[in-house]
């Protein structure tokens, strides 16, 4: 019997809420409580910063686990949610948790700023080396197409090769 869609979800957001749940007991002062947070405008942030990576984690895992409903049979990738925004939306959600988790301790030391940063260039890496290949043999020209419109990393306009060209005369007049 195959497990329920949501298994993957659960599974995405156990290993992005428990690495978070880490850094803040890494970043907690000596013998604190987790609670022991910044009150300071920095901590007001942090706490932000960290809900909306979590609101948009939650959101971005039961998206893809409504579309991992539709299982191998499936012939375009799972495009609505904050897929429409941005093709990484958990991996972006994740890596603003845990930037935010990190700013509500303090102080931060450089070392810190090295877990979002080596965090977000593995994601890259991955992504473009493993995850895209295996959607493009996949999902062939629906994928090629979702990725001309939709931004990998940074959600916004996406340009893509139409708004890359030179003006022509014909567009002039």
């Amino acid at each position: 019997m195959a497990a329920p869609f949501w298994t993957n979800a659960a599974l995405r957001s156990a290993i992005w809420v428990g690495a978070a749940i880490g850094l803040a007991y890494f970043q907690k002062p000596n013998g604190a409580s987790l609670l022991a947070v910044r009150t300071d405008a920095l901590g007001w942030l942090g706490g932000c910063i960290a809900l909306a990576g979590l609101a948009l984690h939650f959101w971005s895992s039961a998206t893809l686990g409504r579309g991992e409903r539709r299982g191998a049979a499936a012939s375009s990738p799972v495009t609505d949610g904050p897929f429409r925004y941005v093709r990484n939306p958990i991996y972006l959600a994740g890596i603003t948790l845990l930037l935010g988790v990190g700013l509500l301790y303090g102080p931060w030391r450089a070392v810190d700023f090295a877990l979002p940063l080596l965090l977000l260039l593995y994601f890259h890496v991955a992504v473009v080396r493993v995850e895209e290949p295996d959607l493009r043999r996949r999902f062939g020209s629906n994928y090629e197409e979702y990725c001309r419109r939709v931004p990998r990393w940074i959600p916004g306009r996406h340009l893509t090769d139409e708004a890359h060209r030179a003006p022509t005369n014909a567009d002039r007049r």
